[in-house]
């Protein structure tokens, strides 16, 4: 009788995991973690540097439109073929000037027509571009905004300022000044401009990457390059030409 009774005992499985069980899960965890966040963090990374150079494509093309039109390419430094995109003084809000802005889109930041005086050293939008063309359209994205200062994106740069895929918004523009088909010495009077590496404050200049010999050069009537984050040396830079 005693048999049956037990027999008729229903079976109560043990369900959870054991301790041990529960470590092995974590460490595998643990171990997947470490594998797959520096290849996520790798991932962002390449998108935004092929973000950027998308972004250099669009404004080279735009400048050999500019040149197309008028016959020589735009003009931003006041002294020489140095320069860079956002000069110091660039205006701090959308309602005020940009030049490298006002030039390739043919507007202000606002919408607002292009006026003012036709003289300056660098002349201003409306004397380089009387026509007000728009030769590239350009996004929210190309720009620093109040709500990346806010969430600390770009912490030290004025809103206005173009940024590239980083938020870098150190980024340098070189053009074939004397229309000869090749950027070299000729065109970077002082030297090829540093960039300063975004989150960083250490600056880089392309000065071996690119020949500046008056015979050699890059064949291109327009060069950008930036330093993305952890850049070192001048071969980290996202360099337009390569």
């Amino acid at each position: 009788m005693s048999l049956l009774r037990r027999s008729s005992q229903p079976f109560r499985a043990t369900l959870g995991f054991t301790l041990i069980e529960l470590l092995a899960v974590i460490a595998v965890l643990g171990i997947l973690a470490s594998i797959l966040i520096p290849t996520i963090g790798g991932a962002r990374v390449a998108a935004n540097k092929a973000k950027t150079r998308t972004q250099f494509s669009q404004w080279a093309t735009a400048f050999e439109a500019f040149k197309q039109e008028y016959g020589n390419y735009p003009q931003f430094a006041t002294n020489g073929p140095q320069k860079l995109v956002n000069p110091p003084g660039t205006a701090t809000q959308t309602t005020g000037n940009h030049l490298f802005h006002d030039l390739l889109a043919g507007t202000r930041r606002d919408g607002s027509a292009l006026t003012g005086a036709l003289t300056g050293n660098p002349l201003p939008a409306i004397a380089q571009n009387p026509r007000r063309i728009r030769f590239v359209s350009f996004t929210d994205a190309d720009f620093v905004l109040a709500a990346d200062v806010t969430a600390g994106r770009n912490t030290n740069a004025q809103l206005n300022y173009v940024r590239d895929a980083f938020n870098n918004t150190s980024i340098a523009v070189i053009t074939d000044s004397n229309l000869d088909g090749v950027i070299n010495a000729r065109d970077t009077a002082g030297g090829y401009p540093g960039v300063v590496v975004s989150g960083g404050t250490a600056t880089i200049r392309p000065t071996t990457v690119v020949t500046t010999a008056q015979t050699g050069g890059i064949h291109a009537g327009v060069i950008f390059y930036c330093a993305p984050p952890g850049a070192v040396t001048e071969n980290d830079l996202i360099m337009s030409w390569k």
